[in-house]
């Protein structure tokens, strides 16, 4: 059986937005290369914070649109 092919995630307007106001206050989510794959890292004003998970390229990608709609739905405050 063929393996199943890994899709992005949809970027959506809501997940443009959350990172919008992620990088306006300085929380930045980004893809760190390692010798065995790519972790997932969390830079809020210089605290940073690193995934102890190896991820592909298609779920390093998508983990981090999850992480920036995380921090919006949980930090944004009204």
């Amino acid at each position: 059986m063929p393996k199943k092919k890994q899709k992005f995630a949809q970027v959506t307007d809501k997940h443009k937005k959350a990172m919008q106001w992620c990088i306006n206050n300085n929380i930045k989510v980004g893809v760190k290369p390692t010798k065995k794959g790519l972790k997932v890292e969390i830079n809020n004003n210089g605290s940073v914070k690193v995934s102890p998970n190896i991820y592909n390229n298609v779920d390093a990608c998508n983990k981090v649109w999850e992480l920036y709609l995380y921090l919006y739905n949980n930090y944004w405050e009204v």
